[in-house]
């Protein structure tokens, strides 16, 4: 079951007296702490909604291989709304899908993989009787949760539609769910300021040079669900001209395309995988997946149960 997230850092309406997506904790930005602490879990895609300091904030994550939707209306829109952005790019990218705010820094990866254990349609953390951050919720729960038409955000969609009454609610020991950026300095802290050390593995297929890596994955991925490179470019943050370059490259190795696309027309260009290009990628994905879930378990092994790290 393929989970993806929703970062929810677009601003709202009433300006905090700091962006909390950008204050540093132990030297790292919220925002990337967060989209690490995803990463380390297994979850894929993240996509990052952004509005305010919307420019330096992807920036900020421009290396992270996330997906970046601006939201224009930030400034008059309700988190909901941000949600709701979210949701309708998301619904055919996973089977359940993780929505936090971008203000939770000190959240653990074990939280994430304990409530990623869970076969609700809806499942939170709690934290000494208190729900927290991240919610959980399956794929099938989107059209509802996008039709709610009334007030007072995602609590209240969920319990107008008896969601609520389905969510279960998963006890960890991680503060890191109910505390945010700006209430950490000078505070207590039960859950670790660090970063958590974890082992990553990359896959690139190669001859004299590598020509395909989880970046050409992640473009290509995006490519098959907007039907634009040029949209895949822009919420990857590189240039058409770089795109091309990436798509040209692996097709030359591989003596196929990937690749078809059309131009003009009444409703004008489209781009989507070939037959083998999207055969290919499956493959790749799969083997990656693969790849990553022996690489934990190695590390597990070798390092976790010792004084090594």
């Amino acid at each position: 079951m393929k989970t993806g997230a929703i970062i929810l850092a677009a601003g709202q309406k009433n300006h905090a007296p700091s962006f909390q997506p950008l204050l540093k904790i132990d030297g790292v930005t919220t925002i990337c702490r967060l989209i690490i602490t995803l990463k380390h879990a297994g979850v894929s895609p993240i996509t990052v909604i952004t509005g305010e300091q919307g420019d330096a904030l992807e920036k900020e994550i421009s290396h992270m291989k996330v997906i970046c939707l601006r939201n224009p209306d930030y400034k008059t829109m309700d988190m909901f709304g941000s949600i709701c952005l979210g949701l309708r790019y998301m619904e055919n990218l996973c089977d359940r899908l993780l929505i936090l705010p971008a203000k939770f820094p000190l959240l653990l990866p074990q939280t994430i993989n304990r409530l990623m254990m869970s076969t609700a349609p809806a499942a939170c953390p709690t934290f000494q009787g208190t729900r927290g951050h991240p919610i959980l919720i399956d794929v099938s729960l989107f059209p509802a949760l996008l039709d709610y038409s009334g007030s007072g955000g995602l609590r209240a969609a969920m319990g107008s539609l008896s969601i609520a009454s389905v969510t279960e609610e998963i006890p960890v020991q991680d503060n890191g769910i109910i505390q945010t950026a700006d209430t950490i300095e000078g505070s207590p802290l039960t859950s670790p300021a660090h970063l958590p050390i974890y082992c990553s593995v990359h896959l690139s297929f190669r001859r004299e040079e590598p020509f395909f890596h989880s970046d050409t994955a992640r473009f290509l991925e995006l490519i098959s669900h907007t039907g634009s490179m040029q949209t895949a470019c822009r919420q990857l943050h590189i240039s058409y001209s770089k795109g091309w370059k990436i798509i040209k490259t692996a097709e030359a190795y591989l003596s196929y395309p990937l690749l078809s696309t059309k131009s003009g027309g009444v409703k004008g260009g489209f781009s989507c995988l070939t037959d083998k290009g999207a055969l290919f990628l499956k493959r790749y994905l799969e083997m990656e997946e693969q790849l990553n879930q022996t690489a934990d378990q190695l590390f597990t092994d070798l390092f976790s149960k010792g004084d090594h790290l």
